[in-house]
Formats: structure tokens, C-alpha cells, sequence
């Protein structure tokens, strides 16, 4: 019998075979680790800013669902395996300042670093019937923002448009008005901010105050005979005409008495807001048939285009909640800042001699 001799090429086969297995996962490996790697870079290549905080007693995978979440990572996953491979389990709790061009890295190292951290807020009231530019300097002038910049963004339309698809209190109606599209929104409180902080935190926060003040007053607004734009704008004139909660009704009801009898609201307060630029309202009155604005009622009919000053929860509930009286007239008694109602142009032409010595 013939023995069996082995084949030459066997043993070359196999050897083949292994490098073939051992190469295909080389490759393998090094795909994965160009995937992981190419998942820790930045977002973006443009520099934007965002305001990033971390809560007292947060955990590392609630901090990176939160990164991934606000946009400032790319993948969740590759960040906690890159958190496990390099022991990257210490943080600060507080407010940090990061940007979509940092990497997961770079974000890593920011949020481990105590100077870093701002954890100092300051207090900022927004007083009643403050204009947007007035909101934007009390704001400013207690944190790391400047007016200017606050401004800038509550009336860059990308971004403000942005905010009508998380709130609904705000809808496109807002671009209607000529000096801030916020005006009106900004609801008069006493808030807490972060020091160093962003346009965008601070905005935010300011509106989820004022959705909370909407949502109270939603299910009246669409019984009403005005849509949501309107009865923000409504709200701010009442506010700005009257100072009690008495006579903030009794103000609503004239002027829905006014627009039922298809007249004029003529609030000269309108006049003022359209002296926007000037601050000067003292001439509001003098002005009322000379100032050709979207916003003077004296020329225009019903509403002003927006908001004319940022009203409170009261004047709200006035501008759904009108007064049921006869009266068509009134005017305020500087003496004691009431306002004093008249039904008839006669009896109002009283008052005014009366009150106001004219």
C-alpha cells in the first residue's frame, strides 16, 4: 500500500486562513476605533455658545444624556465607553459655559474643573410694565450679558422663531411688532440667574414663567374675542393705563365698549411706546395726532400692532375679565394715580377740567 504523503499547499492554506481571520480583524478593530474616535469630536466646526448646567447629586450618565440631549454631543454611548476607558468620573455641580465646536474631551475636562463652575446666581426683577430694553439692561447689569446682545437675540428671528415651536404662549403673530419681538413676553418677576450665563438660559427661564402665567388664562383667551398676540397687547395697555386691579377691569371694559361701538381705542400710552427710541413720554398726549406709528391708536383702529409694555398676571386676568360697565371715557387723577370713568365725551370733558385742570 501507498503511503499518504501530505500535501504541500495544506499547511499554506491554513496559514492563509488564520492571517485572512487575524487581518479581517485588525480591520474590524480599526474601523470601530476611527467610529469611536470620529464620535468623540465636536458637533459643529462653528463656535456657539450654550449654557450647560449640572444639578448637586447628578449622575455621569445623566450628565451625558443631558450633553447628547442640548446638542453638545454625538453619540451617547462612545461618550460613556470613552468616561470608562479613561476613568473620567469627576465633575462640578454648577453652570458651565460650553460650545458645539469642544469636544467630548475638551467638554469632559471643562466640567472637572472647579473654576470652571459658576455657581453664584444673582436676583433680577423685571418691574411691571418694563419695556424689553429695560428688562435687557436690569439683566445685564447683573450678569456677564450685555443689553445689547440680549436684544440683539430677542429680535434675531431664527432664533426667537425657534421659540415659538417650544412655547405656546408666542406665535408668528409676534413679528408684528416694530421694536422687540418679546416685547410683551417678558414676564415681570423677580428671577434667579447664574452669573456668567447665556442670552438663551436667561431667555428660557423668563419664558417658562410666562408660559406657566398663559396657560392660567388659556381656555378664557379662546372664548375670547381676541386671539393670544392680542390679548398680550390688550393686557400691556391695560397695565399701562391703570394701577389696581379695579380699575384695570373697569379699563378693559372701556375699551371693549369702544371697539363694539366701532371707535377708536385712543390709549395716548400707545403714543408713548411708539416715542419708543425717545423715552420720552411726556410728550405722548401732544403727540397723539402727529406720531404716525402702527402702535397710536389715535390714527389707527383697534389694537396696536404688539405689546406696549410687558404685563403682569393681573392685567391679564383684566384683558379677558373686562368690567361689565357703560363707561367710554376715562382718565387718570394724578393726585391719587385712580382713574376716573366717564360714560358720555361731555362728562369725560368734565373730568379732565376737574382732574386735570384743563
Amino acid at each position: 500500500m501507498k503511503k499518504k504523503t501530505k500535501s504541500p499547499y495544506k499547511g499554506k492554506i491554513a496559514l492563509i486562513a488564520i492571517l485572512s481571520i487575524l487581518l479581517l480583524a485588525t480591520g474590524g478593530f480599526a474601523f470601530l476605533y476611527r467610529h469611536y474616535l470620529n464620535e468623540l469630536q465636536p458637533v459643529s466646526e462653528q463656535s456657539e455658545e450654550i449654557a450647560f448646567t449640572i444639578e448637586e447629586n447628578s449622575t455621569m450618565n445623566a450628565i451625558i444624556t443631558k450633553l447628547y440631549d442640548q446638542g453638545l454631543i454625538r453619540n451617547k454611548d462612545m461618550a460613556k465607553i470613552y468616561v470608562k476607558l479613561n476613568r473620567k468620573n469627576s465633575y462640578y455641580a454648577g453652570n458651565f459655559i460650553l460650545n458645539r465646536n469642544m469636544s467630548f474631551p475638551q467638554i469632559m475636562d471643562t466640567i472637572s474643573d472647579m473654576s470652571k463652575a459658576s455657581r453664584d446666581q444673582v436676583s433680577v426683577t423685571i418691574a411691571p410694565g418694563n419695556w424689553a430694553k429695560h428688562a435687557a439692561a436690569a439683566i445685564a447689569e447683573k450678569t456677564n450679558l450685555t443689553a445689547e446682545e440680549i436684544l440683539d437675540k430677542w429680535n434675531d428671528v431664527a432664533y426667537v422663531d425657534s421659540l415659538i415651536d417650544r412655547y405656546e404662549v408666542l406665535t408668528k403673530d409676534i413679528f408684528n411688532s416694530e421694536n422687540c419681538y418679546l416685547e410683551g413676553y417678558i414676564f415681570p418677576e423677580t428671577y434667579k440667574f447664574y452669573e456668567n450665563t447665556t442670552v438663551e438660559q436667561v431667555t428660557e427661564k423668563i419664558l417658562d414663567q410666562t408660559e406657566k402665567i398663559y396657560e392660567k388664562y388659556k381656555d378664557e383667551i379662546v372664548k375670547s374675542q381676541f386671539n393670544t398676540h392680542e390679548v398680550f397687547t390688550l393686557a400691556s395697555v391695560i397695565l399701562f393705563e391703570a394701577n389696581s386691579e379695579e380699575d384695570m377691569r373697569n379699563v378693559s371694559g372701556v375699551f371693549y365698549n369702544r371697539f363694539a361701538k366701532g371707535m377708536k381705542m385712543q390709549s395716548s400710552v400707545t403714543v408713548c411706546y411708539a416715542l419708543y427710541q425717545y423715552d420720552n413720554w411726556s410728550d405722548c398726549e401732544k403727540n397723539s395726532l402727529v406720531v404716525d406709528s402702527r402702535y397710536n391708536t389715535y390714527l389707527y383702529p383697534g389694537l396696536p400692532v404688539g405689546p406696549v409694555c410687558n404685563p403682569t398676571d393681573a392685567a391679564l386676568k383684566a384683558a379677558v375679565e373686562p368690567a361689565q360697565n357703560d363707561y367710554y371715557y376715562f382718565i387718570a387723577d394724578l393726585a391719587t394715580g385712580r382713574c376716573v370713568f366717564a360714560k358720555t365725551f361731555e362728562e369725560h370733558q368734565q373730568n379732565i377740567r376737574k382732574y386735570l385742570g384743563n
